[in-house]
């Protein structure tokens, strides 16, 4: 493998591992996805869950603890791991990828992975990388906001 498939396969391995901790025994977790967006110093990280045919933020999934505490350590070892990538990148001489997009099957062990490279919410007033789940899912995505 390349340097570049190297430590992208290493990222999405410790997302979809720390999603998975995340949500531990929780009922029915049939998808995991995660979203990130990462430009021009604005990084957004966050793993959804559908659970039971509903896609649900963290902090609303069934059957585990979710206080805001919790879901916050989650969070922000999300985004270390990919700071962490970044930075591997950049060694490495890679450019990074602007926006992430994994979606894993727990039961199959499938992983999908969707990278983008172009800027997505720079200069974009009614655009917002928060609500980054929402363009990729549409209207199965949690509303966030």
């Amino acid at each position: 493998m390349t340097a570049e498939k190297d430590i992208l396969q290493n990222l999405f391995e410790k997302w979809v591992s720390l999603a998975q901790e995340y949500v531990g025994d929780a009922p029915d977790i049939r998808a995991v996805y995660v979203y990130a967006s990462s430009e021009r110093g604005m990084t957004v990280v966050n793993a959804y869950f559908d659970q039971g045919g509903t896609v649900v933020h963290p902090g609303r999934v069934e059957g585990i603890e979710t206080d805001t505490r919790r879901v916050g350590q989650m969070q922000d070892l999300l985004t270390e791991d990919l700071f962490d990538a970044e930075d591997a990148l950049a060694a490495a001489g890679v450019p990074r990828p602007t926006e992430y997009r994994v979606y894993f099957v727990p039961s199959t062990k499938m992983l999908d992975v969707e990278l983008a490279r172009e800027e997505q919410y720079a200069g974009a007033d009614d655009r917002s990388p928060i609500r980054g789940i929402e363009y990729w899912l549409g209207d199965r995505a949690p509303k966030l906001i």
